[in-house]
């Protein structure tokens, strides 16, 4: 009687969501655009009940329109009881272009999550991946759908690096269309490609890993084009915003996409990796991945356990016995650091290690990517690695004897030195007093430079150099009874001295360090378990590092004698036995060769599977672990004399590989730690062996290659930009290798002047590392020579006989000589010494660059200054301000501040390092300076060709200027040149500091017209160079007392709103205090104002940028646009300072006037 239900309800056979039930009262459903009506059938429960349909005419056929149409069906019982069904017919317009999901074939992520209204995606997929296919779903099936320009079921290839991929929606009446776009970027291919054109090879090659370009990237405005990977320009870039081929400042949008490049390159053809093994294949660089993946000649990984149990050492210790017996004594103790992390209670190991396990998994999860630089405050990846150190610790207390606590407590302590110096983790703490002593280690160096100075050690001299200095004015001040000074200055040369005494080897050496915390652990663990393989390894190698080569040698024999088929335990075994004392025998040799070759190709075989996944970093064997790239580099050293024969790698393609290696860890590390300077040096060393090889096998050709004569100067070129803008501590020997690199790309090309211009600047900079050497009159010379030669070469043909000034130097000269007399050699610079091979490895073993102490082969790097970028860019780095002495610095305390005693006053240079770089102890040993020559006929053939025209450029004239001012009778002419650069290139900020500079001394007024004539930009765009020049005004109107001059009042501001007003409150203070007092009013006044305006300027910036919600809380919480207090704080201190100078001059009247 009451029953008003449906028995059945369909709408034309389409289905309704949710599925049909009595009780269910509201559904839905969706046609396409080409139906224009459906039909409803209904079927009560009770035969006795009715409906009606409550839309349209009332039939069961209804009409649509477009968009929603609600047919409501209302059944009345027998008794009257109603009840009202609602089918929500949505039909689709026929202009909608729209895309109702889209998806990566093989569950590949979008970032972000696909969205109707989110046209802009991107995916990331393995360098092996040469297409992919898209799915994507549209509402309606009349929508036509193309991805690519073709079909949307088919596979869209792939280039190299970055492919934009454009899925076009086009509406059902073709009225409307709409675009997503997928940015695909393939990740970098792990190996050397090599072209097989050589033009394609010199076009395609990146300077930085000297391989094809990843995602290639030029430099706008650049002439010509310089071209460079993304991700290695991009980390140039954070270092110094100058270009760095050319010196020249980077624009704001300087970076420019370079799709078509990357387009021809991939359609390039290219030879297989594996042509050592007997790979003959040539095919696109798009398909060189898929190609490696399944090559048949691709290294197995398969070990033969003959090549272990053959050898003369395992006869002779393990056959007949079990195993070694090493000299090493250790006993197991508990240290001071280890009481400090056994904090957490627990009553099972068992569940402290499962503990420990989970802080692992939330740290690789937390983990960021490469181009993530820094982390909230809320949580930092450290903090798991720190939990997880605590929780093994606690459970080494609970059960002290179990061996896997102490190995997995040394594995943590481990990762905790990667994630610390190369991705930068740290908590917030520990930033903000980082940050503290970053500012206190500038004013000490900057303290350092200025003794440098007043004792003749001009630029950024050696640390050697810099202790000889302080120990010289620490003699001078003690005779003249300033016993406050002479204090400071010993202060600074005990901090110096401990400073230097850190490099890249006390990582393992220092006993608060996490790696030697980890090697105690090994140790501990093999104690208890001498018999472990994985124990012997991890001691093994970390006394390796420390450079204990025959207590390393005997742990990983033990292990490879347990375990003769490991990769890793064959591969350090290889480095220990070439870095013995004795030298090693030929078999030896070819034992530590084919160990190296082995693990090398372990390290491919896993990078080209499909499984390999991101490497941990404490993976012996790992991309990113220096000690396995330098084993590498020995391994090309060996090949170099073709130590292995038949299917063995090619020494240049170990070196390249290297390259390749080093060049993406470098710019994976987010922090320029001691790691990332072992890295920096591992590149530098690839680079340059490559070029030696290059230029060996040129010798060997006839007639000369031109090709290969453009590839050698361009990777001279490239090689010194790395020098000029690396981060590693200066030292002589890197200062050798960019004169060398230099020489080489003249020896080369003779009559390009860019280059020449770079071998002055190389040149320019021996001489300010030791201007007192036998050698600097000689090197002084040569720079200016060089310097001239490229001027006189400007705006002609690089065709001719060699420059005068050319042939007039020494090592040119010399080079002929090598060449007339047929004797292959590398050019050394005039007057270095040949250093033997012992000292060449205690070099390197006091640097402990993840290197053994090797006894032979090439000598390890070590880094000296470099000549400043022609346009140097001292705001580089926008937290701290450039090393110089700035008005705000000029009373601080110590030797920076008294006054040069020399009768004539020096001409005081800038430091020839850009800010970034630090002062490290070196190796005061010359570098390896065996001769390279140049190809024999490269000079005769470019002289009969015609070559590119030369361009007119101010980067010769300002470092023949630089090299006129070293010496007093020469500095009229200097100024001229410098009067020239400023009229070539008016922004160029060294050529007005150091004209002021020079004529200062003799005409004050002159150098403060100088700087006046400056053009400062919009106090928005100002930089610290900008606001350095600003200071300098204001120190010079200062000290002439020209208080009323108009460049006063608004360089005050300029060197304040970018310094920042902890910088600016002393100047202020100075300036107030020659003002009249009538006068302090208006600029306390004028001062106020700009400071609140500059104020309500950011406020209003935060709010407009309302989407970044957590960037608004923290300026809500600490307004500070600057490093320094801007904003009604700032303006506080401003009025507290001048208050507190007119209280203590008893002027109470303009007191109460400015309250």
């Amino acid at each position: 009687m009451d029953n008003c239900d449906l028995e059945r309800l369909s709408v034309s056979g389409l289905k309704l969501r949710p599925t049909f039930t009595p009780e269910v009262t509201v559904y839905s459903l969706s046609v396409g655009s080409s139906v224009n009506k459906v039909t409803v059938d209904v079927i009560t429960s009770d035969c006795a009940a009715s409906y009606k349909i409550l839309f349209g005419d009332g039939s069961g056929v209804v009409q649509l329109k477009d968009g929603l149409n609600r047919v409501e069906i209302e059944v009345v019982a027998e008794d009257g009881t109603a009840k009202t069904y609602c089918v929500e017919v949505s039909r689709l317009s026929s202009k909608i272009a729209e895309l109702s999901s889209l998806a990566v074939e093989g569950n590949i992520p979008l970032n972000p999550e696909f969205c109707t209204r989110i046209y802009e995606y991107s995916c990331t997929v393995p360098f092996h991946c040469s297409a992919l296919t898209f799915l994507p779903k549209v509402p309606d099936e009349d929508i036509k759908v193309t991805t690519g320009g073709g079909d949307g079921s088919r596979p869209v290839p792939l280039n190299v690096g970055d492919t934009s991929v454009e899925i076009s929606v086009c509406s059902a009446d073709g009225s409307k269309s709409q675009s997503y776009t997928v940015l695909v970027t393939r990740e970098l291919i792990p190996m050397a490609v090599t072209f097989t054109d050589g033009k394609q090879q010199l076009d395609y090659e990146c300077p930085v890993s000297l391989t094809a370009f990843y995602r290639p990237v030029s430099i706008n405005r650049s002439d010509p084009k310089h071209v460079f990977s993304r991700p290695y320009i991009e980390m140039l870039a954070r270092r110094s915003k100058v270009d760095p081929l050319s010196g020249s400042p980077l624009i704001d949008d300087w970076k420019v996409d370079e799709p078509n490049i990357g387009g021809k390159m991939s359609a390039a053809p290219v030879k297989c990796f594996f042509a050592y093994r007997g790979c003959d294949a040539v095919m696109r660089l798009s398909e060189l991945g898929s190609h490696c993946l399944d090559c048949p000649h691709k290294p197995t990984g398969d070990l033969d356990a003959k090549d272990v149990t053959e050898t003369d050492w395992y006869k002779k210790y393990f056959a007949s016995s079990s195993c070694l017996e090493i000299d090493i004594k250790h006993s197991l103790e508990l240290r001071s650091w280890e009481k400090r992390l056994q904090a957490t209670a627990g009553d099972s190991a068992d569940k402290l290690c499962s503990l420990a396990q989970d802080q692992l998994r939330l740290y690789r999860r937390h983990l960021s990517k490469p181009d993530v630089l820094q982390y909230g405050d809320t949580h930092c990846p450290l903090q798991n690695l720190e939990q997880a150190a605590v929780h093994y610790a606690s459970a080494i207390r609970l059960n002290s004897r179990d061996p896997r606590l102490h190995f997995q407590l040394g594995l943590v302590l481990e990762e905790q030195h990667y994630a610390t110096e190369m991705f930068g983790l740290q908590r917030k703490p520990d930033r903000d007093r980082d940050e503290l002593s970053d500012a206190k280690i500038t004013a000490r160096l900057d303290d350092i430079l200025a003794v440098c100075k007043l004792h003749g050690y001009l630029g950024t001299p050696t640390v050697q150099n810099q202790l000889r200095a302080l120990d010289k004015e620490y003699q001078q001040l003690k005779e003249q009874g300033q016993s406050s000074k002479a204090d400071y200055v010993q202060t600074l040369y005990i901090w110096l001295s401990r400073k230097s005494g850190k490099d890249s080897g006390e990582a393992v050496q220092d006993e608060e360090s996490s790696v030697h915390k980890a090697l105690m652990k090994y140790q501990d663990a093999w104690a208890l378990s001498p018999d472990s393989w994985e124990y012997n390894l991890h001691v093994g190698r970390l006394l390796l590092l420390r450079g204990r080569s025959r207590e390393a040698l005997q742990h990983l024999q033990s292990g490879l004698a347990l375990r003769p088929l490991h990769p890793a335990l064959r591969f350090f075994t290889g480095m220990a036995l070439l870095s013995q004392e004795q030298k090693a025998s030929s078999n030896a040799e070819k034992e530590a060769a084919l160990f190296l070759q082995q693990g090398l190709e372990r390290f491919i075989a896993q990078r080209c599977s499909k499984s390999w996944v991101e490497q941990d970093p404490s993976d012996p064997l790992s991309s990113i672990s220096t000690q396995f790239l330098r084993g590498l580099l020995t391994l090309g050293q060996l090949q170099e004399r073709n130590t292995l024969s038949g299917n063995a790698i090619s020494a240049e393609q170990v070196y390249h590989t290297v390259a390749v290696l080093a060049a993406q860890s470098v710019s994976r590390c987010v922090c320029r730690g001691k790691a990332g300077r072992q890295l920096e040096w591992v590149l530098l060393d690839a680079q340059f062996a490559l070029l030696q090889r290059l230029i060996q096998q040129g010798e060997r050709q006839a007639p000369p290659d031109p090709e290969r004569q453009s590839l050698v100067a361009k990777r001279c070129q490239s090689l010194t930009a790395l020098i000029r803008l690396t981060s590693i501590a200066p030292c002589q020997e890197l200062l050798d290798m960019q004169e060398k690199a230099c020489q080489l790309a003249v020896a080369t090309m003779p009559l390009d002047s860019h280059a020449l211009c770079l071998l002055g600047l190389a040149q320019l900079a021996q001489f300010d590392n030791n201007p007192n050497s036998d050698r600097s009159k000689d090197v002084l010379s040569d720079a200016r020579l060089s310097f001239q030669a490229s001027i006189e070469l400007e705006q002609k043909t690089q065709s001719g006989e060699p420059p005068e000034q050319l042939t007039k130097q020494k090592w040119w000269q010399d080079q002929q000589e090598a060449k007339n007399a047929s004797k292959p050699s590398i050019t050394k610079p005039a007057g270095a010494r040949e250093p033997s091979d012992t000292i060449r490895a205690d070099r390197g073993a006091k640097r402990g660059r993840g290197a053994p102490t090797h006894r032979r082969g090439v000598a390890a790097v070590t880094k000296a200054p470099v000549p400043t970028p022609p346009v140097s860019n001292r705001g580089g780095k926008v937290t701290r301000p450039p090393a110089k002495s700035t008005p705000a610095a000029r009373g601080r305390a110590g030797a920076a501040a008294k006054p040069d005693r020399t009768p004539k006053p020096s001409i005081v240079t800038k430091p020839q390092l850009p800010d970034t770089k630090s002062i490290k102890d070196c190796s005061p040993d010359p570098v390896d300076t065996t001769e390279v020559v140049a190809p024999e006929s490269a000079v005769g053939d470019i002289a009969t060709a015609s070559g590119p025209m030369n361009r007119r450029s101010h980067i010769s004239r300002l470092g023949l200027a630089r090299a006129l001012s070293r010496a007093a009778d020469t500095q009229d002419q200097a100024a001229q040149l410098y009067q020239e650069v400023i009229a070539m290139a008016p922004g160029v900020h060294d050529a007005y500091i150091e004209l002021a500079r020079l004529v200062e001394p003799s005409d004050p007024q002159a150098a403060l017209e100088v700087y006046c004539r400056f053009p400062l930009r919009p106090s928005g765009e100002q930089s610290f160079d900008d606001a350095f020049i600003a200071g300098e005004v204001v120190r010079m109107l200062m000290a002439l007392d020209q208080c009323d001059h108009p460049q006063l009042g608004p360089s005050l501001v300029a060197y304040g709103k970018v310094m920042g007003l902890s910088e600016f409150c002393p100047v202020v203070v100075e300036y107030f205090m020659q003002l009249h007092k009538t006068q302090l009013i208006h600029v306390l006044v004028f001062l106020s104002v700009a400071v609140f305006r500059f104020y309500r300027k950011i406020r209003r910036h935060l709010r407009s940028q309302v989407h970044d919600q957590a960037a608004e809380k923290r300026l809500r919480q600490d307004p500070r646009p600057t490093r320094g207090r801007s904003g009604p704080a700032g303006f506080l201190q401003v009025q507290m300072l001048v208050m507190r100078t007119l209280v203590t001059s008893d002027d109470c009247v303009y007191l109460s006037e400015t309250l």
